[in-house]
């Protein structure tokens, strides 16, 4: 799930300064246990079929600290090495075998190698993997993100969009003056636009509601209902759906 994987690495939008008091609408669990959380987890995503209720129940219901400490025991229960760091050096040889192993695990043979796919993706850095999907269009008749489409679907293909496609670019773009003015309109407002589009803009939402659901998404609900009329819950339920629709409501944390 893209879901999962943003909320784990959760994206800061803060500024420097910031003294007004938080109005979360996520909050420390009570008892908190990481070793046990880390459990549950492994164990609802090697159960037949993927248990995603429990996985959202604790993801969502966890603080940022909460869920940086289930990451580290969860790693360490899944015996995961990490991202390659980027480095000065480009080894031109191993972008191009990595480049060649995603056109042979995918386009080139009938039915996907996913674990070959998730090696790649998830391993690499982020610089390599550029250099990766620009080798790659020397192998396959379509392009990476293309790729992707057609090899693979629903949450995996989420999941390969956010490693390997959004993180090289949106992330950091923010429109400052407008978010210094207002920012719980602006978060507000680029909810409601993400929104509006017929294919939901789901990283767009993930980023947001994860960042700021700790800090201040309370405000950026009352604004987005002075706005637009609709309370947020109720717009994030009529434009989504699934496992994605009910990880967003629990953070967002109610109706207005």
């Amino acid at each position: 799930m893209a879901i999962v994987s943003e909320i784990l690495t959760k994206l800061t939008l803060s500024y420097g300064g910031e003294r007004e008091p938080k109005c979360p609408t996520v909050v420390p669990a009570y008892d908190f246990n990481p070793e046990a959380d880390a459990a549950r987890l492994e164990a609802a995503i090697k159960t037949k079929g993927v248990d995603e209720q429990t996985i959202i129940d604790i993801l969502t219901k966890r603080s940022y600290s909460q869920r940086t400490q289930i990451a580290f025991e969860y790693e360490k229960r899944a015996k995961k090495a990490k991202r390659d760091e980027p480095s000065n050096v480009v080894d031109y040889e191993k972008i191009d075998n990595d480049a060649r192993a995603l056109y042979d695990a995918g386009v080139k043979r009938k039915g996907t190698d996913v674990t070959t796919w998730i090696s790649i993706f998830s391993e690499r850095s982020v610089p390599h993997l550029q250099k990766v999907f620009e080798r790659y269009k020397r192998y396959s008749p379509y392009d990476i993100k293309e790729s992707i489409r057609k090899e693979v679907k629903g949450d995996t293909e989420k999941t390969f969009l956010t490693l390997g496609i959004y993180q090289l670019s949106e992330y950091l773009v923010i429109e400052m003056f407008e978010c210094l003015e207002n920012k719980h309109l602006y978060f507000a407002s680029r909810l409601s636009d993400a929104m509006k589009s017929k294919s939901v803009k789901e990283k767009v939402m993930t980023r947001i509601i994860v960042s700021r659901c700790e800090v201040d998404l309370m405000k950026v609900r009352t604004e987005f209902k002075k706005k637009f009329g609709k309370s947020l819950y109720q717009t994030i339920s009529e434009h989504t759906k699934g496992d994605y629709q009910r990880a967003l409501l629990n953070l967002c944390g109610g109706d207005d």
